[in-house]
């Protein structure tokens, strides 16, 4: 799987929108509750949680190591009306840098399908981007999906198991809230099916 800046920033450009315009079903439905304040999403793409996030009056920074990506969700942000509440970052998820408004009261990570051991290591900067008490929050296509679900990387080792999820949570000083496993109805190419995601929800 090409995690190259250059190969998403082609994505990007080739097509108005990579991912859904609005905000994954999960962090609604988790996060709906939160009380106002900061946040960040890291590898946010073109920032459709973070601008979610932002019409609901949220401070928001849309991190992704893509320029392209960050530049149209700073179009996006002003079309909005938001753009006042948006910062877009240019970064790796596996730098410090990721989050340059921290430290916020929420971090996110949506997808961010690597190998493990950079996974931990993005787990760890999102937890570091924390306030005492902040929430971290992430879903992932997991394991069971290769081969058994609808989308995401049919690559074993880039899907993380509760257990690795848990494990990386606590290694990076989080305390685990909640980490289930989700499906989610998708189409892809005119097929509707399932897809096998698990949810991470953790507190500083």
């Amino acid at each position: 799987m090409n995690q190259s800046a250059d190969h998403w920033n082609e994505r990007y450009r080739d097509a108005e929108s990579v991912w859904s315009l609005e905000p994954n079903q999960f962090v609604v439905e988790y996060l709906s509750e939160l009380s106002m304040g900061s946040m960040v999403d890291i590898a946010g793409g073109e920032g459709r949680n973070a601008l979610w996030f932002a019409r609901r009056g949220w401070t928001v920074e849309n991190s992704d190591f893509s320029d392209v990506a960050v530049e149209k969700f700073r179009e996006r942000a002003s079309r909005a009306g938001v753009l006042d509440r948006c910062v877009g970052t240019v970064s790796s998820a596996l730098e410090s840098s990721a989050c340059q408004t921290g430290p916020v009261d929420l971090a996110v990570i949506a997808y961010l399908q690597l190998a493990l051991a950079d996974l931990a290591v993005a787990i760890a900067v999102a937890s570091g981007a924390l306030k005492p008490a902040g929430t971290f929050f992430g879903v992932w296509h997991e394991r069971g999906n290769v081969g058994r679900g609808l989308g995401g990387p049919q690559i074993p080792e880039l899907n993380p198991t509760v257990d690795e999820l848990v494990a990386h949570a606590r290694s990076a000083g989080l305390t685990v809230d909640v980490c289930e496993l989700r499906e989610r109805s998708v189409t892809r190419n005119d097929v509707t099916g399932s897809a096998i995601d698990v949810v991470l929800a953790c507190s500083r």
